[in-house]
């Protein structure tokens, strides 16, 4: 499937990279981030399946990270753009391992944002996660209404505020959401016994640079998951976990000048 993407900086000469939202986001969120890196690289932002302009046929099922990774592997051999840095922040961390996976020689290396590698998220919200997705309405009818739903319901404050950025208004005043609700519960299921840590390893094998981020107060991945994982990936040399002080789950936009020199950084490096 060939996702629909915002692209900015067209230019063939400069390096590439790839931004994939979280689960209920859209590729135009990534547009303050791509701000600044859209002077020296080229910046590829779809809507992953089930989200915003990709929805998807009845013809395509399957919610799996790689479902998601095929449709991004799709995307970028009609575009032409590789290969590409990917970084993937929440639900988009398993698409981005299961894309490099699928194709690594089109993956100059991978930042993973702020989820665990195996489990609904990674030690930390897992089951009320599900059961709030499970509850939210298909719209409201105020976003006073849908902010008070969100204080009251959604388990992590950033999460909430992350669904209110992506939430359209409608003329007659109503708050809907840009994806398909069943998409986001089946993901939530179908990532429940899925592992991508052995493709974490395949790829650190083939000294692919990984740059592993989580930040400090996440609700969403617990800091003992992220510590069983750097410890279980201690020796490989190309694979750096790294924690950011002072955000929560909302890393990139929470903490965006200190994510922004920290990819920047490591990406410098290789």
């Amino acid at each position: 499937m060939n996702l629909f993407y915002h692209l900015w900086n067209r230019s063939e000469t400069t390096e590439k990279m790839v931004l994939l939202h979280g689960m209920g986001g859209t590729g135009v969120l990534w547009r303050p981030i791509a701000a600044s890196l859209e002077e020296k690289m080229a910046i590829l932002a779809p809507d992953q399946r089930g989200h915003g302009r990709s929805r998807i046929s009845s013809e395509q099922p399957g919610y799996t990270p790689k479902d998601y990774a095929q449709d991004v592997i799709d995307t970028l051999e009609v575009s032409g753009f590789y290969p590409t840095w990917i970084l993937g922040h929440s639900m988009g961390v398993r698409t981005a391992v299961a894309a490099a996976h699928i194709k690594p020689s089109w993956v100059r290396g991978l930042i993973l944002v702020d989820l665990g590698f195996s489990g609904v998220a990674g030690g930390g919200l897992g089951e009320g996660l599900a059961d709030f997705l499970r509850r939210l309405p298909l719209n409201f009818s105020s976003p006073e209404e849908a902010k008070s739903f969100m204080k009251m319901h959604c388990p992590d404050p950033s999460i909430g505020q992350y669904l209110m950025a992506v939430s359209v208004r409608t003329p007659q005043g109503e708050v809907e959401f840009p994806f398909d609700h069943s998409a986001l519960i089946q993901t939530i299921e179908a990532a429940r016994d899925f592992s991508v840590r052995p493709w974490v390893h395949e790829l650190a094998v083939l000294n692919l640079p990984i740059l592993v981020l989580r930040g400090g107060q996440s609700l969403v991945w617990s800091f003992e998951e992220f510590a069983k994982e750097r410890e279980e990936f201690k020796e490989e040399s190309t694979v750096v976990f790294k924690e950011i002080n002072q955000a929560g789950h909302g890393l990139p936009f929470e903490q965006r000048p200190l994510f922004l020199k920290t990819i920047q950084d490591f990406i410098s490096n290789f």
